[in-house]
C-alpha cells in the first residue's frame, strides 16, 4: 500500500515541479506567506519552513524585507536541485532533457573507454546477454528498464565508482526518456542503436564507440529519432 505523503511533501513536491517546468520563472514573486500558506491549505509556520527548504535546495530566493523569488536554477542551482531533477515524476523542460542527454552521452563514454580497457571478454560477453534481452521485452515499460540495467552494468563494469552512482540517481528520469523512445520509434530501433555501440565496445575500439554513439546521441536529440522535437 502506497503511503500516504504529508502535507509538506505534497506542497514541496508541487512547488518544486512549478519551477522545474516553468509555470514559475526565474525572478517570479510568491505572494506573501500568509496568502500562499492559505492558498496551499497550510499553517504560516509550515509554510515558512517550506520556504526555507526551497531556498537550501536552490529553487527559491529570499530576500529581506522584500519577499520571497524563484531562483534561476540553471546558473545557481546547487547538489540539491540535481537531486531535484533526478527524482523528478513529472516531465522536465526541453533544455533539461537535453542537457541530461548530453550528461549521459559524456558518461556512457567514459564507462566504454574504462570497460574497453580493463573489462574481460567474458564480462563485455555478459553486457552484450543482457542488451539481448532488450529484444524480448514485451512493453516500452520493460523496455526502458531494461535499457537501463544494461547501462548500469556498462557504468558497474567501468570500475570507476561515480558512474554507477549517477546512473543510479538518473534512474527515474532516464526510463521515461526511453519509454518516449520506444513509444515513439520501437523496441527494434533502439535496439538496433545500443548494438552498434556494443559491436565497438566488443572489439575495443573506442574510436568506433565515439563515432557511433555521438551519432546516435544527436540523433536522439536534435535528428531522425528526436525524443522531443522541440529539443
Amino acid at each position: 500500500m502506497e503511503e500516504k505523503r504529508s502535507s509538506r511533501d505534497i506542497v514541496t513536491a508541487r512547488i518544486t515541479e512549478m519551477i522545474l517546468t516553468g509555470q514559475l520563472k526565474p525572478d517570479d514573486q510568491l505572494p506573501p506567506e500568509r496568502e500562499l500558506a492559505q492558498s496551499m491549505g497550510i499553517s504560516r509556520k509550515l509554510c515558512s519552513d517550506i520556504i526555507k527548504e526551497l531556498e537550501r535546495r536552490g529553487l527559491l530566493v529570499v530576500v529581506p524585507r522584500q519577499g520571497v523569488f524563484v531562483n534561476d536554477f540553471r546558473h545557481n542551482g546547487n547538489i540539491y536541485t540535481l537531486e531535484a531533477l533526478m527524482n523528478a515524476q513529472f516531465e522536465l523542460q526541453p533544455q533539461e532533457i537535453r542537457s541530461l542527454l548530453e550528461f549521459r552521452w559524456a558518461m556512457e563514454l567514459l564507462a566504454c573507454k574504462r570497460v574497453i580497457e580493463t573489462a574481460s571478454d567474458q564480462e563485455i560477453a555478459d553486457l552484450g546477454h543482457m542488451l539481448d534481452k532488450l529484444l524480448d521485452s514485451g512493453s516500452a515499460e520493460e523496455a526502458a528498464l531494461c535499457t537501463y540495467e544494461y547501462y548500469h552494468k556498462l557504468a558497474v563494469l567501468s570500475g570507476n565508482s561515480i558512474i554507477p552512482m549517477t546512473t543510479l540517481g538518473f534512474k527515474t528520469s532516464t526510463i521515461k526518456l526511453w519509454q518516449r523512445y520506444v513509444n515513439n520509434f520501437g523496441i527494434s530501433q533502439l535496439y538496433k542503436s545500443l548494438a552498434q555501440v556494443y559491436f565497438h565496445i566488443r572489439q575495443r575500439d573506442f574510436e568506433g564507440v565515439f563515432k557511433q554513439l555521438s551519432k546516435s546521441t544527436t540523433e536522439t536529440i536534435s535528428g531522425d529519432y528526436s525524443i522531443y522535437k522541440d529539443l
